[in-house]
């Protein structure tokens, strides 16, 4: 079956949503759309997808991560693989594509990162060639707005 590798667009925004629920990320597609939208338009960013049979089987997006303590990396912000087409080389060949966008735009270190509880996602990037180089924990707190 052939894969078309290209970079997103707004339109793809329905199948973008329908794949974020497969890892427990609901969005509405309008949402996504307007999301898309600007990170398209924000500088050095970007989102590849996967296609098959006119239907999207994965997406990654990838942006400049900017720290005082470190020099500028690329972090992948959300990556997302059909379930069922898992293990086919659809998401190695994403993240190898923002690897070679980040090495193409200057940066020295490309970093992910996942949750402990995903130990296939863990194995996938260890297979890959990434190291885990710290745990943490996350907290969020909602603004007012």
């Amino acid at each position: 079956m052939e894969t078309i590798y290209r970079r997103a667009n707004r339109e793809d925004a329905y199948e973008m949503a329908r794949l974020s629920t497969q890892l427990g990320y609901s969005v509405l597609p309008t949402e996504l759309k307007e999301r898309v939208k600007a990170v398209q338009a924000a500088p050095h960013h970007i989102i590849f997808v996967a296609e098959q049979h006119n239907r999207l089987v994965g997406w990654i997006h990838a942006h400049e991560r900017l720290l005082i303590e470190s020099a500028p990396f690329v972090e992948i912000g959300g990556f997302i693989v059909d379930a069922a087409c898992r293990g086919q080389g659809v998401g190695k060949k994403l993240v190898r594509l923002c690897e070679e966008w980040a090495s193409g735009e200057g940066y020295a270190k490309i970093r992910v990162r996942t949750n402990t509880s995903r130990e296939d996602a863990q194995a996938f990037y260890s297979r890959l060639g990434y190291q885990s180089v710290k745990a943490q924990q996350v907290y969020d707190k909602k603004l007012e707005t």
